[in-house]
């Protein structure tokens, strides 16, 4: 296995690595947890049935499912889904990627719609630091799916033993891992790691520690 520090791509997941998309400032933390429940859940069930919708219309849809199990709160469908490409970065995530980038070229790889992608970065005044803003939507089947996590050799043309993929959920570095990418777990929340997929290469709670191990 080579080191960890011996990597020229740095490749990163947005939502909940980057990006806070449980930040409870912008709807009621019942809301925003079953949203994020019900978009991944979507997600996985159309990728194993074969079929596709983009992620905007499957983001909307588990905002709807939010709205009418919890009634009492009058969600406004159209504001979440604004709020939503205008996300805040994790408090780390800014340092982290000017350490991280020093030598390296740096990617995003997500299920989110490219579009929305470029929001995201350009909102939080991150789009700057990444070469690649590589989408889900380009192979049209979603996260843990192999097809996505190939994209980001294809299109960064790296060497897989220099390429790391990173993310805070568990289930996405088990997903990049089995697909044969090094991976690292940014755990924020101090969970257990997962039984079932690829283990990551390094485990550590933010992107300034990462760039520690790198360094």
């Amino acid at each position: 296995m080579p080191h960890v520090a011996d990597v020229d791509t740095v490749v990163f997941d947005a939502y909940g690595t980057l990006f806070d998309i449980e930040d409870e400032n912008w709807a009621p933390a019942d809301v925003v947890r079953t949203m994020r429940r019900k978009q991944l859940e979507y997600t996985w069930l159309l990728s194993l049935m074969g079929d596709y919708q983009d992620f905007p219309t499957l983001t909307r849809r588990a905002i709807e499912y939010a709205k009418a199990l919890y009634d009492e709160y009058n969600v406004d469908v159209e504001n979440v889904m604004r709020r939503l490409v205008h996300l805040q970065a994790f408090p780390d995530v800014e340092i982290g990627l000017k350490r991280l980038g020093d030598g390296r070229r740096l990617a995003i790889l997500s299920n989110g719609h490219p579009d929305d992608l470029e929001q995201l970065c350009i909102h939080a005044g991150l789009r700057a630091r990444f070469e690649w803003l590589i989408s889900a939507h380009e192979v049209r089947i979603y996260k843990p799916a192999p097809a996505v996590y190939r994209l980001a050799l294809e299109r960064t043309g790296t060497p897989r033993d220099r390429l790391l993929f990173v993310s805070a959920n568990s289930w996405d570095v088990a997903g990049a891992g089995a697909s044969g990418l090094r991976a690292a777990w940014v755990n924020r929340t101090g969970d257990p790691p997962q039984p079932v997929g690829g283990e990551p290469e390094v485990v550590v709670r933010d992107l300034e520690e990462l760039a520690a191990e790198l360094e």
